[in-house]
């Protein structure tokens, strides 16, 4: 009776941790998608704007008598401000008012941005292009929200393996999205950003339906804070201090690869966007194939570091190499960044775990887009004289990012709780 009572316990608890893991895994699959779509449609419109503001041919590019390099430059820099201060905000609200609750409704609002941005773009107003495209930044922070969802699949979903996963995803978007662009345009500028809307609106529903009640829970130890409040901690300060460096250097190379290609090999349009799919295609498969074997060998300060170092050296050799082997550099920087976005959330979910996540990642995704505004600041005065120094001092800024992150985890034992 007893051997039967246990094994009747065992069976049971099998079959809780069964169904847990099948919900945990639905989950993840749904924010996986929601992510996917989503991040297509942030970059639908990035074939469009800058060919639209150099042929000036439109209303929206008049605005004021300015120059039209300035006004696509306002154009570009608006957006990821609004979701430098998003991120930072929707993240911690996640926690208070729930990840699900919160996720439908900032796609919902993207959705309007959207839709706003064609109006404008039809009605060719330049300030509400430009309110508009800073409203829909402001809702898409909200990647911050599928991070803390991975965060807290964790220990059924290993947290790593979320990333990894959420980080291919979203190279997916950026990959889809500036394809279906360049032809969506052909039907009119508005009909991208309409596009974009409703494949928003999509997401939100998607999110509205499949995702369960019980991820509108408040968490424990939520705090009624922006992400920013979490740079009082000397430790964390000292953490976003190294991504931010390193997310500079990254978008260095993002925002200056094709004008280096352009300069160094006469690179087209078209030889560009098959370069990217090369660089996207590495990032996708790093994420899902190479990362789990990296991480059953290495822990995720060593697997942080790896990618950090992979980087800066094949971004340093791409900006001097004149030969075939800079394909080769240019799919190294691919396979390094996808390791550590795989890894260095994850180091520091695990090292701050009784934070909270939607905080926390929330300041990720800030130090992120704030990298972006520096690096376009700084990559424009460098290309001044040479698009290589840009590269290079991208490349040096990240091998400094990585000595910081080694000398913080092994020499000062500041993050030392998230050795694994």
């Amino acid at each position: 009776m007893n051997n039967s009572f246990k094994y009747s316990t065992a069976m049971t608890e099998l079959t809780s941790s069964n169904i847990a893991t099948v919900k945990a895994q639905k989950i993840l699959a749904v924010t996986l998608l929601v992510t996917l779509i989503s991040v297509a449609g942030i970059a639908l419109p990035y074939p469009v704007l800058a060919p639209l503001f150099a042929e000036a041919n439109s209303k929206l590019t008049q605005f004021m008598g300015l120059p039209p390099e300035l006004l696509l430059g306002l154009v570009l820099g608006i957006y990821p401000l609004g979701i430098i201060i998003g991120s930072s905000l929707i993240g911690s609200l996640s926690d208070s008012f729930g990840r699900k609750r919160l996720l439908t409704l900032t796609l919902l609002g993207s959705a309007v941005g959207y839709g706003l941005t064609a109006v404008a773009a039809l009605s060719e107003q330049f300030l509400l292009f430009c309110l508009a495209r800073f409203f829909t930044g402001l809702c898409e922070g909200n990647i911050s929200i599928a991070r803390a969802i991975a965060a807290d699949l964790h220990p059924t979903i290993d947290k790593t393996r979320s990333f990894s996963l959420i980080s291919a995803m979203g190279y997916g978007g950026y990959l889809i999205g500036p394809l279906a662009g360049g032809y969506l345009v052909l039907l009119g500028i508005d009909a991208v950003f309409w596009i974009a809307a409703a494949a928003c609106l999509f997401c939100a529903l998607l999110s509205h339906i499949s995702l369960p009640n019980s991820l509108d829970i408040a968490a424990e130890n939520a705090e009624k804070q922006s992400s920013l409040a979490l740079l009082k901690d000397a430790a964390i300060r000292r953490f976003c201090l190294l991504y931010l460096m390193l997310t500079t250097g990254v978008n260095l190379y993002y925002e200056y690869y094709p004008l280096h290609l352009v300069r160094q090999y006469q690179y087209t349009s078209v030889d560009i966007s098959w370069v990217t799919v090369l660089l996207t295609s590495c990032m996708i498969a790093a994420s899902i194939l190479l990362n789990p074997k990296i991480q059953r060998r290495f822990n995720h300060a060593q697997a942080g570091l790896i990618g950090m170092l992979l980087f800066a050296t094949a971004l340093s050799l791409f900006a001097f190499t004149h030969s075939i082997l800079f394909m080769a550099t240019f799919a190294l920087m691919g396979v390094g960044v996808a390791i550590y976005n795989g890894f260095l959330p994850s180091y520091l979910s695990t090292a701050y775990e009784q934070r909270p996540q939607g905080q926390l990642m929330g300041i990720l995704v800030t130090i992120f887009c704030l990298g972006n505004l520096v690096a376009a600041l700084l990559g424009g005065l460098f290309s001044m004289f040479d698009v290589r120094a840009a590269l290079l001092f991208g490349a040096v800024i990240s091998a400094l990012a990585a000595a910081l992150f080694y000398h913080g985890h092994y020499r000062a034992n500041l993050w030392q709780q998230a050795s694994r």
